[in-house]
């Protein structure tokens, strides 16, 4: 219990104080951080939630504000025990702040309660070329100043035939070759994540889109799947241990919007 109480009052006190996205959100921000710290989580998530609607963030070159309000808004679900809505925010401001120790920690403890025990596989190139390390918008500047620094030197080489610029040179040539292809990784990842996370308490999955159809099992909150398509209202989705089945659609949310 002592435990559960000191962990519940760091979820209270760990709302991100970070800069809002731009001046004309200061008072937004600082009204939703307020009504959180009043103990108002639903209406701080509305009003996080209104910036966030407003700003109509991307995927990329975003600001970290972007991933720290993501935070808070995972972190009023919480309090609100809505956990679904909790991972999936805070999924959400993963990609923008994949290095947060708090956000990780976070993630981790709420996927500890989760009723289901399906383990996620590991993407193994992912890890290799840092897809999970940075975020997308590091991404594509890291991108961007290895090219800068390439054509650089290769024009450098061009007037100038030292040993140092062929070098140079080369260095660079591989540290583009790497990063673009872990550029490349991070695209394609983006473009098929369709990850989205269960919402509800308790929801069946069954063999077809069709409320009468056979009921294979049931899934709970928080449990990450993969979504293939809809139907009728019906969402066929994919859990990661390979089980399959139809459940109705506003069950479930995508952690990339489609309209993304």
């Amino acid at each position: 219990m002592r435990l559960f109480f000191i962990i519940s009052f760091l979820f209270l006190f760990s709302v991100n104080q970070a800069s809002p996205l731009d001046a004309a959100t200061d008072n937004l921000f600082f009204k939703a951080n307020r009504l959180y710290f009043n103990g108002e989580f639903k209406a701080a998530a509305a009003t996080y939630e209104s910036i966030l609607k407003n700003y109509k963030p991307g995927l990329f070159f975003n600001s970290r504000s972007c991933g720290e309000l993501f935070y808070n808004i995972g972190n009023c679900y919480f309090r609100l025990e809505k956990n679904g809505e909790a991972i999936l925010n805070y999924k959400r401001a993963l990609m923008f702040i994949p290095r947060d120790a708090d956000l990780k920690y976070n993630i981790e403890y709420l996927q500890d309660m989760i009723e289901d025990d399906i383990s996620q596989k590991e993407n193994i190139i992912s890890d290799i070329f840092g897809v999970n390390f940075f975020s997308k918008t590091e991404f594509a500047l890291l991108f961007c100043l290895i090219n800068f620094f390439l054509f650089l030197f290769l024009s450098i080489r061009f007037f100038l035939k030292k040993e140092w610029t062929f070098y140079f040179v080369n260095i660079f040539l591989i540290f583009w070759i790497i990063s673009g292809i872990s550029f490349g990784v991070m695209l394609k990842e983006t473009i098929f994540d369709h990850r989205a996370v269960i919402l509800e308490k308790e929801v069946d999955i069954l063999a077809g889109p069709d409320q009468g159809d056979t009921l294979l099992f049931k899934v709970h909150e928080g449990t990450m799947v993969h979504h293939e398509r809809n139907e009728s209202g019906f969402s066929l989705i994919r859990l990661p241990d390979g089980k399959r089945g139809w459940l109705i659609s506003s069950a479930i949310k995508a952690i990339i919007p489609a309209n993304n």
